[in-house]
């Protein structure tokens, strides 16, 4: 594994450190392949905590000297998607994600809270989208944080491109709790066992379903949540030694 991506394992979860402190836990290709390269050792995993390195910067997002490079060969094809990928695979594994903001969490760094189910954040910590500052729209972060916060607020984050803090985050629903800086992975550890409890198949489905009732209406989201429900009890039938918690 990559030293550019530290994990822990624990009972039932594992923590999953961006290690770029130096570059703020930019994401750059490489970081990127090694996130995706660590996914695919943590499959087995019931809950990852994901957190940055350092005590200043949770993720600063995508590195712009490479996306600077990237886009101006192939306009955002291909690799330059690197940033895409990551967020693609973490949508489409099995285990429950934490994030745990140790730090500002910008542009793509927003983006990877956003897109994890849980987030817990110091009271230091600091999110915002910066693109327009740079002459982009916050093409991850933007649509990403549209989806979990009211549409004024997204407004105000990026035609600003001001930081926000932490309990501000809290109070929009960009976070679920903020806690000192030195209780931080203490606390997405206590939840992330909490998490970590119950069955890997019965959690895999059950993030499946979170992530696709948002798009279904009040009838189709029960006739689904029923589907899901009917293909957990046919596994757990397949798979007797996976009870209730495991």
């Amino acid at each position: 594994m990559s030293d550019l991506v530290l994990i822990e394992k624990h009972e039932n979860h594992a923590v999953l450190t961006l290690n770029r402190p130096d570059k703020r836990n930019a994401v750059n290709i490489e970081l990127a392949d090694a996130i995706i390269a660590a996914l695919t050792e943590l499959e087995e995993v019931p809950v990852i905590v994901v957190t940055g390195a350092g005590d200043r910067a949770f993720c600063a997002g995508v590195d712009l000297k490479e996306r600077k490079r990237t886009w101006s060969t192939s306009l955002g094809v291909a690799r330059g998607q690197y940033w895409v990928d990551v967020n693609e695979a973490i949508r489409k594994h099995p285990s429950v994600f934490i994030a745990a903001v140790n730090g500002f969490a910008l542009g793509g760094g927003l983006t990877l809270v956003n897109n994890c189910e849980l987030a817990v954040a110091a009271d230091s910590a600091t999110f915002g989208m910066p693109e327009l500052s740079f002459g982009v729209f916050p093409g991850l972060a933007g649509p990403t944080t549209m989806r979990r916060i009211l549409p004024k607020h997204a407004a105000q984050m990026i035609f600003t491109a001001q930081r926000i803090d932490a309990q501000t985050a809290l109070r929009w629903g960009i976070i679920n709790e903020v806690v000192e800086p030195q209780r931080l992975l203490q606390r997405a550890n206590e939840l992330a066992a909490a998490v970590g409890q119950w069955s890997n198949i019965t959690l895999g489905f059950a993030k499946r379903a979170y992530r696709e009732l948002t798009e279904k209406g009040w009838a189709d989201g029960i006739d689904y949540a029923n589907h899901i429900t009917s293909l957990i009890v046919a596994q757990r039938t397949l798979h007797p030694s996976e009870g209730a918690s495991s």
